[in-house]
């Protein structure tokens, strides 16, 4: 006769793993739309995994129930796209709880990002609904770090979370293993540091289409700035200073917006949707494509 973890061993394991793949490519779909630089994974708990946790737990004991049968993780380029990317997925999915460790100047330790999510219904209906008898919640959890400190997390898990009795008495070890991590993030910072320099030295060059390339940092079509945008920066410096002095956050906030459509993300859209947001000049205005302008003013009534 089974005992109640090892049939939900069995009806986990019997889950498709496509189901995962089907969940991380709605994610992704959000991403690309404004074209974020990002590496994402998904996963199922396995089966013995997700007994393991509930009996270590104590689950139903405590009457909560396990958030994360499903997982994904999103591990993005640019250490100041982390807010960006949480604002992305709360304009698309139902946040029920974020989980953020406060940052201390005085310490080496890991730092947590994780949201809760609503399961999407299609994911949860293709699941034997024998399941939900069990202490597990309709929800995923999403966990968002940096390309430098996933790598280091897959090993901090792997080595030191699952054989925590091995690094007993070595906080010596255990503190310059978390040493690592801040050299990690000092290399986020000095990455952001580096194209923000190259940025600047292709404004002062007037090297528009790098500039924007440099600054906007986002996956873009292979397309070269019209003749009429480059003529307008090279003929009045305001401008060009303040498309250069931009946040880029508007821009990835408007891209993203399930309202908004999508557009070919080329150097002379960007500039294009950029000016209508935030600047609004005229001369730029004038040669808009109308269909852009008419997003951004139906953006702007909606907010």
């Amino acid at each position: 006769m089974r005992t109640p973890l090892s049939a939900i061993e069995s009806l986990v394991d019997a889950i498709p793993s496509a189901l995962a793949f089907d969940l991380q490519r709605e994610i992704s779909g959000y991403l690309d739309k404004c074209g974020l630089y990002y590496r994402i994974f998904a996963r199922c708990k396995s089966g013995f995994s997700t007994s393991a946790k509930m009996a270590s737990k104590e689950y139903e004991k405590s009457g909560r129930k396990m958030q994360d049968l499903f997982g994904v993780r999103i591990a993005l380029y640019f250490k100041d796209d982390i807010d960006i990317c949480v604002s992305i997925i709360e304009q698309n999915l139902h946040i029920l709880e974020k989980v953020q460790d406060v940052v201390r100047d005085d310490e080496f330790r890991p730092v947590r990002l994780n949201l809760v999510c609503d399961l999407p219904e299609q994911i949860s209906n293709m699941l034997d609904s024998q399941i939900w008898n069990y202490p597990v919640d309709k929800t995923f959890e999403i966990q968002i770090r940096t390309i430098f400190s996933e790598g280091w997390h897959e090993v901090d898990h792997d080595l030191r979370y699952k054989n925590k009795q091995d690094w007993d008495g070595f906080a010596d070890l255990s503190r310059s293993f978390n040493g690592i991590l801040a050299v990690l993030e000092t290399c986020d910072w000095g990455i952001l540091k580096i194209v923000d320099n190259l940025s600047y030295q292709k404004y002062k060059e007037r090297d528009w289409e790098s500039m924007f390339r440099s600054h906007f940092r986002l996956h873009l079509d292979n397309c070269k700035l019209d003749s009429k945008i480059k003529n307008l920066l090279d003929t009045n410096a305001s401008l060009a200073k303040r498309l250069f002095r931009t946040n880029r956050r508007d821009l990835l906030l408007f891209l993203s917006n399930k309202s908004v459509q999508r557009f070919p993300k080329n150097i002379n859209n960007i500039v294009y949707i950029t000016n209508a947001l935030t600047i609004q000049d005229e001369r730029l205005m004038e040669i808009t494509p109308e269909i852009l302008r008419k997003q951004v003013e139906n953006y702007h009534k909606s907010r």
